[in-house]
């Protein structure tokens, strides 16, 4: 029986690790020089994360592969995503593969079988309704696994169509009602559903009103770092047993380093030590 998302991460930040999600966005230009410099482009990024995974697995709960990044090297990209998700697996750590997908009946359903495979949880899109989530609201139902509903994003431009008014409510507002029926229906772990909303940290005002209309989802926190969201702003989205929420950094850990670095790892470490700290300060001073 695969071992259910939400008990794992939930048991291991209450294990003493903090809600720290480390994100997988691969680009050449960005990885260090000395690894692997003659290798294909996919060979270069598994090179890299079998260097790095170790140090990732010691102190995040998880890692969320972002597919696109992989994709761009056709074939061999997919393969080394498929590759990267195993390592992950492998090292303890979740992952939760970002590949946004939203589409209704069979295609659905085949999406949650091509994407379940490899990752513990999925991110996905709302748009076209309840019969584009459920196929894989039933792997989250049978097999442990969980999904992160694009609720409230992080990008500048989520308000064209996330704040238009329905009646009293955003469409925002609405997504997140339905968040929380789709995951009434769930088995729970710790308190929370398979059942998450992926909420960005460069809207922190939102964050205690979202959570009211979804206390049982685990949110999903991208923006950090480079988005201009600051950890600090984040405590309403925790409970008082620092749960509740997993917090992603990509470019402010895995791309913290110029590519000539010899150090290169020490500073990811560093890096990622660093986040940790912020992440359970934020707890610590609910």
């Amino acid at each position: 029986m695969h071992e259910g998302f939400t008990n794992r991460v939930g048991s291991r930040i209450e294990g003493g690790l903090a809600a720290a999600v480390v994100g997988l966005d691969p680009r050449l230009d960005a990885l260090p020089s000395g690894v692997a410099p003659d290798s294909a482009p996919a060979e270069r990024i598994l090179a890299f994360y079998r260097e790095v995974m170790p140090a990732i697995a010691a102190s995040a709960v998880a890692v969320k592969p972002n597919i696109a990044f992989f994709e761009v090297f056709g074939a061999a990209g997919f393969g080394a995503y498929e590759e990267t998700c195993a390592l992950a697996r492998e090292a303890g750590l979740a992952v939760i593969g970002d590949v946004k997908r939203g589409d209704i009946g069979s295609t659905a359903a085949a999406y949650a079988r091509a994407h379940f495979e490899h990752a513990d949880a999925l991110t996905l899109h709302p748009y076209m309704g309840r019969d584009s989530i459920e196929p894989f609201l039933e792997w989250c139902r049978d097999r442990g696994r969980a999904v992160f509903v694009l609720v409230r994003t992080s990008n500048p431009s989520a308000t064209d169509f996330q704040e238009l008014r329905i009646g009293d409510e955003t469409l925002s507002d609405r997504v997140a009602s339905a968040v929380d029926a789709w995951g009434s229906e769930m088995p729970n772990a710790h308190g929370y559903s398979p059942v998450g909303a992926v909420v960005g940290a460069t809207y922190p005002e939102q964050l205690a009103a979202l959570r009211q209309r979804m206390p049982r989802a685990w949110f999903l926190i991208p923006g950090v770092g480079a988005q201009g969201g600051a950890v600090a702003d984040l405590r309403p989205a925790f409970d008082d047993r620092g749960l509740g929420a997993l917090v992603n950094q990509s470019r402010g850990i895995l791309q913290c380093f110029d590519p000539g670095d010899a150090d290169w790892l020490d500073r990811v470490r560093d890096a990622l030590a660093g986040f940790c700290r912020e992440l359970s300060e934020v707890v610590r001073d609910r």
